[in-house]
C-alpha cells in the first residue's frame, strides 16, 4: 500500500488506517541503520497524531547524525576533515609531517575563535583586559579535532572493513549494524552523552551497557543476548586488529531471564491444529499447503518457502541447510503431503518453485523470503484465536514455529527413537560416532517414522488431546 503524506506535517504519514512517521535514511547509512526509520503513532487521529510525531522526528533526526558520527562524518564535515589529515600524517616524511601538524594547530584554533566573543575582564596587574571567549561548541569542535588527529577514532569507523571480513548470510549480516545503532542510540541518550570514539569504551562503560540494555531496548533476552553479542564481536575484531586496545566486552553476556516452563513457547494442540486447517485464511491453499508441509515435515518456515521442484518429486524434500546444520537434509513425504506436491509440480520444471506465491522481496532488500508469509500467518492465527499470550511477551506462545515442535512431539510420542527424530528435522545427534562419522539412519526407518505422525481429524469431530508429561498452565474459561 503507497504511503499517504498529505497530512501537513512532513515525515508523518498514514498506513492502513493508523499514523506513523517515517523518515528516509541516507544512502551512506543505510547498513548501519536501514534504508527507512519507522515508529507507529498508535492513532487514527491525525490531530493526536501531529502531537505525538514532533519527539519521533526529533529522535530519528538525532539518530541519523550519530550514526554520521559514529562512521566518521559526513563528506567535508569537521570528522572527516580530521581523519583524512591523520591519514596524511600516518605516510607523511618528517618535513610534511611537521607541516601537517603546525596546520592542525591552525586549524584548532581557528575553530576555537569561531564564534566567540571580546569580553573585558579585570588583570590585577595590568588592569582591564580584552580577551576572546570561545563558545562550548567552538571548543568541543576544537578539542575534537585535535583529539581526532591524534588518534581517537569514530566507533563505526572501521565496521564497513569488519563486516566485509564475515563469512555468513546476507539474512546475518542484517544484525551487525543493527548491534551498533542500539549501542550508539545508548551512548548518546544517557543522562551523561558519551561521545562516540572507540577509546570512550572502557569496561565501565561495556559493564552498564550490559546492565541497561534490557530496559534500554525493550527487546526479548534473545534478541538483545544476539546483539549484545554481535556487538563483542565486533570489538573482538578491533581488538585483533590492533584498532582498540582492548574489547571491553569480551566476557559480557546478558543474564537469562529465568521463565516458568508454562510461559516458554510450546507445540500446537491437537484442537489448535485442527482449528489452523479448518480456518479459511484469505490465501487459501496458498498458506494451508505451506503450513501443512511444516506440520508433517517439522522443517522451519524458511527451509519449507525455498523449496523448489526438483527438491521434491523423487519422493522426499531436500531442504536447505538452516541455523547451525552444515548440509542440506532428505525428509520422507509423508502420505497425506503427496496430493499436495503432486498438484504443485505438475507441468513445472526442476528448478521452478514449489510455492511461487510467495516470492523472495525485490532487491535491494536482504529479508528472507519467509518474512511475508510469517506476517500473514501472524495475521491469520490472530484472525480464528489460536494464540497464546502473555501480558509482558511480546511474542504469542505457539507461533509458526509450533508445527516443528508438534510434529517432534508427535513423533516422540509415537516411540520414534531420539537420534532418528534429530536427523530427520536437523537436530545435532547426541555424541562423536553419530553426530561427526555417521551418514544418517537409513530411509526406510525415516519413512515408517515420518508416517507415524497422524492429524488431528479436520471434519470438526471432537479432539481428545494427548495427555503428555510436562505440565502446562491451565486455561481459564
Amino acid at each position: 500500500m503507497p504511503r499517504r503524506t498529505n497530512t501537513g506535517v512532513r515525515y508523518l504519514a498514514e498506513y492502513k488506517g493508523y499514523y506513523r512517521v517515517t523518515m528516509a535514511v541516507p544512502r551512506q547509512l543505510q547498513d548501519q541503520l536501514g534504508q527507512r526509520l519507522v515508529k507507529g503513532l498508535d492513532t487514527q487521529s491525525l490531530l493526536i497524531a501531529k502531537a505525538r510525531a514532533q519527539p519521533v522526528i526529533a529522535g530519528f533526526k538525532r539518530r541519523i547524525e550519530d550514526a554520521w558520527t559514529a562512521r566518521g562524518g559526513k563528506k567535508h564535515s569537521l570528522l572527516a576533515e580530521a581523519l583524512e589529515v591523520r591519514k596524511l600524517l600516518e605516510d607523511a616524511d618528517e618535513d610534511m609531517a611537521h607541516f601537517l601538524l603546525q596546520g592542525v594547530r591552525e586549524r584548532a584554533e581557528e575553530l576555537l575563535n569561531k564564534g566567540a566573543r571580546d569580553e573585558v575582564v579585570w588583570d590585577p596587574d595590568l588592569g582591564p583586559e580584552k580577551r576572546r571567549v570561545p563558545t562550548k561548541e567552538a571548543i568541543a569542535n576544537s578539542e575534537t579535532f585535535k583529539g581526532v588527529v591524534a588518534g581517537r577514532t569514530p566507533i563505526a569507523y572501521y565496521h564497513g572493513d569488519f563486516m566485509r571480513t564475515l563469512k555468513i548470510s546476507d539474512r546475518s549480516k542484517l544484525d551487525e549494524p543493527r548491534a551498533l545503532a542500539l549501542f550508539t542510540d545508548w551512548l548518546m541518550t544517557r543522562e551523561r552523552p558519551i561521545d562516540l570514539f572507540i577509546e570512550n569504551v572502557t569496561r565501565t562503560v561495556a559493564l552498564s551497557y550490559m546492565d541497561d540494555m534490557p530496559a534500554h531496548t525493550g527487546l526479548a533476552w534473545g534478541s538483545n543476548a544476539k546483539y549484545f553479542g554481535r556487538l563483542k564481536f565486533y570489538w573482538g575484531w578491533l581488538a585483533r586488529r590492533g584498532y582498540a586496545k582492548e574489547s571491553p566486552f569480551h566476557d559480557l553476556t546478558i543474564a537469562k531471564e529465568k521463565v516458568q516452563h508454562d510461559e516458554e513457547e510450546r507445540a500446537f494442540t491437537d484442537s489448535e491444529i485442527q482449528r489452523l486447517f479448518m480456518g479459511d485464511p484469505p490465501e487459501g491453499r496458498s498458506m494451508l499447503d505451506v503450513m501443512m508441509v511444516a506440520a508433517l515435515t517439522g522443517a522451519r518456515l524458511d527451509a519449507v518457502i525455498d523449496l523448489r521442484v526438483g527438491e521434491c518429486d523423487d519422493g522426499w524434500f531436500t531442504f536447505k541447510p538452516q541455523k547451525k546444520e552444515k548440509s542440506s537434509r532428505d525428509v520422507p513425504i509423508h502420505p497425506d503431503l503427496l496430493p499436495i506436491v503432486r498438484r504443485r509440480i505438475e507441468g513445472k520444471r526442476p528448478d521452478d518453485d514449489l510455492f511461487p506465491e510467495w516470492p523472495a522481496p525485490k532487491a535491494p532488500s536482504v529479508k528472507p523470503r519467509s518474512s511475508y508469509f510469517s506476517k500473514r500467518f501472524t495475521k491469520y492465527s490472530r484472525d480464528i484465536k489460536v494464540r497464546d499470550e502473555l501480558e509482558g511477551k511480546r511474542r504469542s506462545l505457539i507461533n509458526f514455529h509450533s508445527f516443528r515442535r508438534w510434529f517432534i512431539t508427535k513423533m516422540e510420542r509415537a516411540a520414534v527413537p531420539g537420534d532418528l527424530i534429530a536427523a530427520i528435522v536437523g537436530h545435532k545427534r547426541s555424541g562423536l560416532t553419530l553426530g561427526r562419522y555417521s551418514e544418517g539412519p537409513d530411509m526406510r526407518a525415516a519413512i515408517e517414522a515420518v508416517g507415524k505422525v497422524r492429524l488431528p481429524p479436520l471434519d470438526g469431530s471432537v479432539v481428545i488431546e494427548d495427555r503428555g508429561l510436562t505440565p502446562r498452565r491451565r486455561r481459564q474459561t
